[in-house]
């Protein structure tokens, strides 16, 4: 299953497959962690993940 992301979705997913951290993320990308956040629960909720290593799992899946 291959959910439509955005641009920032996919920046944000490529972070959480290194293993980053919100906190970590957000320095990365100049954004708050609040707002990293906010995308994480997007990807977790378009990829049906309960959790961040399902949702790494279904990334790397495609």
């Amino acid at each position: 299953m291959k959910a439509e992301l955005t641009p920032r979705e996919r920046e944000v997913a490529a972070q959480v497959m290194r293993g980053l951290t919100s906190k970590e993320i957000g320095k990365a990308l100049g954004i708050s962690h609040r707002t990293v956040e906010l995308h994480r629960a997007r990807l977790m909720r378009k990829y049906a993940a309960s959790t961040t290593a399902e949702l790494v799992q279904k990334l790397i899946a495609g």
